[in-house]
């Protein structure tokens, strides 16, 4: 394991280079974007002194020694490497401005090199802890996605991405690539759930994310689809009675309280009906990304195509912001965001991730759900395929201050009236679709949907 004393893998010289030639030529940044990020420095300093200069240069301002001195004045790390003398020491000594890319490309390694040795040390101590060797192997394949692939090409003919695209469209019409079903043919109409896509699930508390995530999750199962669903927010028994409430009716919170003999014969009766459901819950001890990578891996495994089983085809989240990681908060939710898209693609699995979104959204006027009340992270929002969100109008009525004059009371009974019943499914992102929203009839009691404009889908 590596030693406390030991110096962690490190070029502050190649760093030095990046921020003087930066200092000196703010042209140069072309250079290195995309390619260097400011958590990459080992010196927290430099990490601080990258982060102002690329701001600013991206802001199309002067990034300077001046402009530093007066953004970082209060740094205290600055100060004790020099304050200005230290950031004229780093322009001063950049000799090779034009090897930019070359330190930039060492201090990235660097960085690598650093991970892959707190990974190694996990590792070492998952074995010492006799734990799975298949989480330690998922923890390295995670890194290793997560690396620039080597030899590999960087590019593709427009005639191979066209034949790419045409069989795809061959296999989808002949059957023989299918999405996930969501129970909902408006729904299955407007977003497309296939497999190697991510979706992120948003809606704040109440909104009924997990009730709909059941509800795919059953209709998945139900057309031949594996399921592996992870449960950060409830156990396995309180997931399998809201799942029964879908066929049995009895709504999911009579489940904690004495029943009829006749109610705990419709509750047994929609048990023995799911009972040959391909749904797997994972234990609560799936709780980071290498641990439901290696779980998914083993259901994969297990579940092997044959005739109208399809294998496993759908991995749900609930909900991301739960997933464990290492860094504070952000690094470990922009990670868990880029890595699902990573494990959706490796195990050919459409993956379902359910998001609290900002609390802020309910003092506002409006309070539909956007892109922007995506909480935590902005990779919540550019790493998936699709964000979807869920919206009841009549949660939120049923919540407000009922008016007193005639006519607005009057319309406010007629809003609440309207909306009894109804879930807006708003489709904020598709990347291979349209956005917008969709409709549907729901009873958050049993966790049950259907299309409104038709009841052939409530079986009731």
């Amino acid at each position: 394991m590596t030693s406390v004393n030991q110096e962690l893998p490190n070029n502050i010289e190649a760093e030095q280079q990046v921020l003087g030639a930066l200092l000196n030529d703010n042209s140069l940044a072309y250079k290195i974007t995309g390619k260097l990020k400011a958590e990459q420095f080992y010196d927290p300093v430099h990490q601080r002194i990258f982060a102002n200069l690329i701001g600013r240069i991206n802001a199309d301002k002067l990034a300077s020694m001046v402009t530093l001195k007066e953004d970082m004045a209060s740094d205290e790390g600055l100060a004790q490497l020099g304050g200005v003398g230290y950031l004229a020491k780093l322009a001063g000594h950049a000799t090779a401005s034009f090897a930019i890319a070359d330190y930039a490309q060492s201090v990235a390694e660097m960085k690598r090199r650093r991970e892959l040795l707190e990974i190694c040390d996990g590792v070492r101590a998952r074995i010492n802890a006799d734990e799975s060797a298949s989480v330690s192997v998922a923890d390295l394949e995670l890194f290793l996605h997560r690396q620039e692939p080597e030899g590999e090409p960087r590019s593709m003919s427009l005639i191979k991405a066209h034949t790419q695209a045409i069989q795809d469209a061959v296999d989808i019409q002949s059957g023989k690539i299918t999405a996930i079903p969501t129970g909902l043919s408006e729904l299955d109409e407007a977003l497309r759930l296939a497999r190697g896509r991510y979706t992120i699930l948003g809606g704040s508390t109440s909104m009924g994310k997990t009730a709909l995530a059941l509800w795919i999750t059953r209709a998945a199962a139900r057309e031949g689809f594996g399921v592996g669903f992870v449960s950060r927010e409830m156990p396995e028994r309180d997931l399998a009675a809201r799942m029964n409430s879908i066929d049995s009716q009895i709504p999911y919170k009579a489940f904690d309280r004495p029943m009829s003999q006749n109610t705990l014969q419709k509750v047994t009766q929609a048990a023995k009906g799911q009972e040959f459901l391909p749904v797997e819950i994972f234990s609560a001890r799936v709780d980071d990304m290498p641990s439901i990578l290696s779980e998914a891996k083993k259901l994969k495994h297990k579940w092997q195509p044959n005739g109208n089983f399809k294998g496993l085809g759908l991995l749900v989240i609930d909900y991301i912001q739960l997933i464990k990681g290492k860094g504070n908060n952000f690094e470990v939710l922009s990670a868990v965001a880029n890595d699902l898209k990573q494990v959706a693609k490796d195990l050919d699995v459409h993956v379902l991730a359910l998001a609290q979104i900002d609390r802020k959204m309910l003092e506002s006027e409006d309070a539909r759900p956007k892109l922007s009340h995506l909480r935590g992270s902005g990779d919540l929002e550019n790493a998936p395929d699709n964000v979807v969100f869920c919206f009841r109008e009549e949660y939120f009525l049923q919540r407000k201050t009922r008016p007193t004059k005639t006519e607005e009371l009057a319309d406010f009974i007629a809003d609440l009236e309207a909306s009894k019943g109804k879930m807006e499914i708003i489709i904020g992102k598709a990347r291979m679709g349209e956005v917008g929203t969709v409709t549907v009839g729901c009873d958050m009691g049993t966790n049950r949907f259907w299309n409104l404009a038709t009841t052939q889908d409530m079986e009731f």
